[in-house]
C-alpha cells in the first residue's frame, strides 16, 4: 500500500535507477524515498552479482538533493574511475559499483509547476511597494522586526481599511523571509560544521600517513613504501573535497579583498582552517605586514638570501620532509639568513647559525658542535654554521613538532621553535589531543595571557612575511616573489 502523503510536507522528486549489467538487459526502478544498495536480498535495490558488497552503498535525500554514499566496508563506488566517498547525484549522473562492477545510471524527475492561472495585477501605492521590497530583504529576525515596525508606521498614516488586507500579505511576506534566512542560516552552520569535521578528519589522516613515512626511514622497511604513495594521493583527493566544501561555503566570496584572500591561502598552506578562522587574526596580520614596511629588514634579508641561493634549496628541503615551503621565513626571522650570526650566552647554551641551533638541539639532528661552542663567535669546524647542512637538520626537527605534539599546525610549529619545544610541549599537551582542539586558534584562546609577548611577535612576523612574499607588489614591497613555484 503506498503511503498517504502529508499535503503540508514537500517529498523528494523521484528518482529512476537504471541498472546495466553486463550481459543483462537494463532494469529500470523509480525511488521516491531513501534506499540501500547491495547484493542482499534485504536492501531495496538487491544485485545478484560477486562484484557486489552485500550493502554497497546509500542513496538519500539530503539539503534539496539526492545523495548516493559508500556503504562502510563496501567494494566502493566509482564515478569516471575515480573512487568516492559521496557525492550529489543529478540526471545523467552514472556510477559503478566497484572498479568493474554493474553501473547505475540516474534521472531525477522535475517537480511540477505550480498553479499557473493569470491573476489581475494590482497596482500598489509607492509607499507600499517600498515596504514589499524590504521585506524581500529581510535577512534576520532583527530586520523583520525593524520592517514590522515601518508598516504599523505605515498604517497610522494611511487610515484605510482598503490597506489592510494588504499589510496583513506583506507581514506574511516578512514572517516567511525571516523564516526563509533562518533556514538558510541553519543550512549554513550545518554545512560549516561539515567542512571543519572534514578539515580536522583529514589533518588526522596526514598525521597517520606522516608517522608512517617517518617508520620507513627510521627502519628502512620499503614493503610499505607503496601504501605510502596511496595514502599521499588519497591525502590529494581529501583536499580537492575540502576545497569543494569551501567554494560552497564561499569563503573565497567575490567581496573578498585580495589582501583578505592571501591571508586565507596561506593559512591553509600552514595547516589551519580557514573556516574556523577568527576575524582578528587577520586585523593582526595586517597590523604586523604595516610593520614589515617600517624597516628595510625584510627587503635586505630577502636580498641576502637570493645572493646566497637559499630560498630554493631551503624550500627543497622542506619540501622533502612533506613542509610546506613558507617555513623559509623561519629563518629570516631568527638569523636574517646570516649563516654566521651567534647569539646571547644563556644558560641552554648559545645558538649559532641561520636557524640558531641551540648546542643540544644540534647535537641531536647530527650537527657537530666545535670548539668555540661556548663563545659567541663564529667557528668554521660548527655545522650550524654550515647552511645546507644545518637546513637539513631544520627541517627534519620542524616535521618532528608538526607531526607529534602541535598535531600538524604549522603555527604552533613556530610558536614552538621560538618559545621552546619542551615548554610549549607541556602547554600544548594540556589540550585535547585532536586537531580540532589542538591548533593555533585554541593555542591562542586558552594561553594568551602566559604566551610571552616575543613569542606571539615572532609567530605574526614570520606569518604576514609569508603573506607578503605571495605577492610582494599587493602589499606595497618592491622584489620579487621569494618562493620561486616553478624552479622546485
Amino acid at each position: 500500500m503506498e503511503p498517504q502523503e502529508n499535503p503540508g510536507v514537500s517529498r523528494p522528486p523521484a528518482i529512476h535507477v537504471a541498472l546495466d549489467e553486463a550481459g543483462a538487459p537494463t532494469t529500470i526502478l523509480k525511488f521516491q524515498e531513501p534506499f540501500t544498495i547491495g547484493s542482499d536480498p534485504e536492501c531495496d535495490l538487491a544485485i545478484e552479482s560477486s562484484l557486489v558488497s552485500s550493502r554497497h552503498a546509500e542513496v538519500d535525500y539530503e539539503d534539496q538533493c539526492w545523495w548516493i554514499r559508500t556503504a562502510e566496508g563496501s567494494k566502493g563506488v566509482f564515478l569516471e574511475g575515480k573512487q568516492i566517498d559521496a557525492i550529489p547525484l543529478a540526471t545523467g549522473t552514472t556510477v559503478m559499483l566497484g572498479p568493474s562492477g554493474p553501473s547505475l545510471s540516474f534521472t531525477i524527475e522535475s517537480r511540477t509547476e505550480g498553479d499557473s492561472r493569470s491573476r489581475r495585477r494590482l497596482r500598489l501605492p509607492d509607499p507600499i511597494r517600498k515596504v514589499i521590497r524590504a521585506s524581500t530583504r529581510i535577512i534576520s529576525v532583527e530586520e523583520h522586526k525593524e520592517i514590522l515596525r515601518r508598516m504599523v508606521g505605515r498604517v497610522e498614516k494611511l487610515q484605510s481599511r482598503k490597506y489592510l488586507r494588504i499589510i496583513a500579505a506583506i507581514a506574511v511576506v516578512g514572517i516567511a523571509a525571516a523564516v526563509y534566512a533562518y533556514y538558510k542560516h541553519t543550512q549554513y552552520e550545518k554545512l560549516e560544521a561539515r567542512a571543519q569535521d572534514f578539515f580536522y578528519q583529514m589533518k588526522v589522516f596526514e598525521l597517520g600517513l606522516s608517522r608512517l613515512e617517518s617508520r620507513v626511514v627510521a627502519t628502512g622497511d620499503s614493503s610499505v613504501k607503496a601504501e605510502v604513495e596511496r595514502s599521499r594521493e588519497k591525502l590529494r583527493d581529501l583536499n580537492a573535497s575540502y576545497d569543494k566544501y569551501v567554494d560552497d561555503l564561499g569563503i573565497y566570496k567575490k567581496g573578498m579583498d585580495e589582501k583578505t584572500r592571501t591571508i586565507y591561502r596561506v593559512a591553509r598552506v600552514f595547516g589551519e582552517c580557514e573556516v574556523t578562522m577568527p576575524d582578528e587574526f587577520i586585523k593582526e596580520v595586517l597590523k604586523y605586514i604595516h610593520e614589515w614596511r617600517l624597516s628595510a629588514r625584510l627587503s635586505s634579508s630577502l636580498q641576502r638570501a637570493k645572493d646566497h641561493g637559499y630560498p630554493g634549496m631551503i624550500a627543497r628541503a622542506m619540501l622533502e620532509q612533506h613542509l610546506p615551503p613558507q617555513f623559509i621565513y623561519l629563518a629570516l626571522q631568527e638569523s636574517g639568513f646570516d649563516s654566521t650570526l651567534c647569539g646571547p650566552p644563556t644558560r641552554f647554551g648559545i645558538a649559532k647559525g641561520m636557524w640558531q641551533f641551540m648546542p643540544s638541539t644540534a647535537q641531536q639532528y647530527g650537527l657537530k658542535t666545535g670548539p668555540l661552542v661556548q663563545l659567541p663567535r663564529r667557528d668554521p669546524r660548527d655545522d650550524r654554521h654550515r647552511a645546507a647542512k644545518s637546513t637539513l637538520a631544520a627541517a627534519k626537527y620542524l616535521r618532528d613538532i608538526y607531526e607529534t605534539e602541535a598535531q600538524a599546525s604549522g603555527l604552533l610549529v613556530l610558536a614552538s621553535y621560538n618559545w621552546g619545544h619542551n615548554l610549549v610541549k607541556g602547554l600544548i599537551r594540556e589540550l585535547p589531543e585532536n586537531p580540532r582542539e589542538r591548533n593555533f586558534w585554541a593555542f591562542l584562546k586558552t594561553y594568551k595571557s602566559r604566551i610571552p609577548k616575543q613569542t606571539y611577535d615572532y609567530v605574526y612576523f614570520i606569518f604576514s612575511a609569508a603573506v607578503i612574499g605571495e605577492n610582494p607588489q599587493l602589499f606595497g614591497f618592491n622584489f620579487d616573489k621569494p618562493i620561486d613555484s616553478q624552479a622546485l
